[in-house]
């Protein structure tokens, strides 16, 4: 089984996500999926004097990395989860979006979908504007046979659990030895990251007799 660490912020954890559904559906390995809260909301002090012009570096190269994986990534994304200001890097304290995209994963997560509705909101999230409209939401839970209504009564009602239940992530994501997204876990060993480390991952994999090949 592989612990995977995933944050609904995080570009390269969207970038992972078809590579983790391949791993599960195509060598049926089994993946435990654990969302986070992103480091924003666990850790705002980080984002302290890191303006824009500290990010460009990051962003061109997830933007690179999307172009080469040929996954749709368009830049800025409109409304970002995280109400942050560009200029200074501080954390809103009013933050009206992240909570509900954790919280909805983490309900689709229990009801077993929560990698696979992972890559569809991340998808939407990093690639359509206004992707928080009722109308995009709606349609997205019927696909997976949800109603939107329903899920956020739901949330409502549910809400110190799943928050709860993302914490417990998060103390499992610090036992495991690293705060950073995506990670996976397997054996007892992190791997940080959505290159090499990865690739270290389906290496050990191989050599555990797991899977065969990985393309």
């Amino acid at each position: 089984m592989i612990d995977f660490y995933f944050s609904y912020r995080s570009p390269y954890s969207y970038l992972i996500l078809p590579r983790m559904l391949k791993l599960k559906n195509e060598y049926n390995l089994e993946i435990n999926f654990k969302i986070v809260y992103p480091i924003a909301i666990r850790m705002p002090e980080w984002f302290d004097d890191k303006n824009i012009f500290f990010f460009i570096p990051f962003v061109r190269d997830f933007k690179k990395k999307a172009k080469n994986l040929g996954m749709p990534l368009n830049m800025p994304i409109k409304p970002d989860p995280i109400i942050q200001n560009t200029l200074t890097g501080k954390i809103s304290k009013n933050q009206p979006y992240i909570f509900d995209v954790c919280h909805m994963g983490q309900l689709m997560s229990n009801r077993g979908k929560g990698i696979e509705f992972a890559y569809e909101l991340s998808t939407l999230i990093w690639s359509v504007k206004n992707w928080n409209t009722d109308n995009k939401l709606r349609n997205l839970l019927a696909e997976f046979g949800e109603d939107l209504d329903e899920v956020r009564e739901s949330i409502k009602l549910n809400s110190k659990t799943l928050k709860e239940e993302i914490e417990i992530n998060q103390l499992d994501q610090k036992e495991a030895g690293h705060h950073g997204v995506p990670l996976n876990v397997y054996k007892g060993k992190y791997y940080f990251g959505q290159d090499d480390p990865f690739n270290e991952l389906i290496d050990t994999l191989i050599k555990d007799g797991l899977i065969e090949d990985f393309k």
